[in-house]
């Protein structure tokens, strides 16, 4: 679910300066440590990271948003 919407989102002309990175981590564990990753699906940018079950339009553009202003 959260790719999906993410995907969306990206395509908003707000957030076509933003370029997505996929990371398995289950073929690279010590990039999601390093990175702080401890649940899935995780959205990381920069020192920003929001994880959760269920993160849905409203939680992922919030994120965006902080992205932008940062």
């Amino acid at each position: 679910m959260a790719k999906k919407v993410l995907d969306e989102l990206l395509h908003e002309k707000d957030n076509e300066d933003i370029q997505l990175e996929e990371v398995e981590i289950l073929s690279n564990p010590l990039r999601a440590l390093k990175d702080g990753v401890t649940f899935i699906p995780t959205l990381k940018y920069g020192h920003l990271k929001i994880s959760g079950i269920l993160l849905n339009h409203q939680k992922i553009s919030q994120f965006l948003k902080k992205v932008h202003q940062s």
